[in-house]
């Protein structure tokens, strides 16, 4: 009996491990992204006259990097699938090929958008190191809800920005790709349901929520979040639809933490 709770114990141990391990990849490379991308920003858009040589090496830089960069997640995503198929630990390639695709997106986004999107970039990464952390910490119902509000508070700022220029068919297009992808999401978590929390995958059932999940409040959110993404394509005020998704999340958040106790 002793010798069984030392094994769930050190089970338990070696678990709490990997997820720490995990969580330190996401904020060490989402560091280091994040101090280049307000580097970028930093001399491309907010220079002195003494510095423009260093803004016109940029202008060229981000081109190459963004190619560059690109690539090399394609690498590193080669390198993390051969170690995952031999058991091999997986986390130094996985943070590198997200550390690279992010960086490849960075420098796109400056590279075709300007402005705008490389601000677009250096927002997303803190957003999606909380999101990680949410994967990490809360229930997996929270961090599709959480997930469902990142979408609609982008289009959100989206719209915001280019509603009234020449940048409104950009606007249009992620709100249909955000609407699409959170009825694909509301799809998968029916699926789910059925399943009493799991799915099938590759002939392997994956437990994606616990038997006792309250689906109904993943469908609200569902709703929630087209409902905003559809308001801020008709060009309602901007603080009226951030307050209903912060609101709602907010709300979430105290739901799922008094859960957890």
């Amino acid at each position: 009996m002793n010798k069984n709770i030392k094994q769930m114990k050190a089970a338990k141990a070696k678990a709490e491990e990997a997820v720490l391990n995990r969580i330190l990849y996401w904020f060490a490379g989402g560091a280091v992204l994040e101090c280049i991308l307000l580097f970028i920003n930093r001399y491309l858009y907010h220079y002195v006259i003494s510095e423009f040589a260093i803004t016109e090496a940029l202008h060229i830089g981000v081109r190459y990097v963004a190619v560059g960069a690109l690539a090399c997640a394609a690498a590193a995503l080669f390198w993390w699938n051969g170690a995952r198929k031999s058991g091999k630990n997986t986390g130094l390639p996985g943070t590198l090929a997200l550390f690279m695709a992010g960086l490849s997106m960075g420098c796109f986004a400056t590279w075709f958008v300007g402005k705008n999107g490389l601000k677009f970039a250096y927002v997303a990464v803190p957003v999606v190191f909380v999101l990680a952390l949410i994967f990490y910490l809360y229930q997996k119902e929270f961090f599709v809800i959480t997930l469902q509000s990142a979408f609609s508070l982008l289009g959100v700022w989206i719209c915001g920005e280019g509603l009234n220029s020449t940048r409104s068919v950009l606007c249009y297009v992620y709100v249909a790709v955000a609407a699409v992808a959170v009825l694909i999401g509301a799809l998968l978590c029916r699926k789910a349901q059925s399943g009493e929390g799991e799915m099938e995958w590759n002939g392997k059932k994956l437990r994606l929520f616990p038997k006792d999940a309250n689906y109904a409040i993943l469908y609200a959110g569902a709703l929630v979040a087209l409902a905003v993404l559809a308001a801020a394509a008709l060009g309602v005020v901007q603080m009226v639809l951030y307050g209903v998704a912060v609101a709602w999340i907010l709300i979430m958040a105290v739901y799922y933490t008094v859960k957890l106790m």
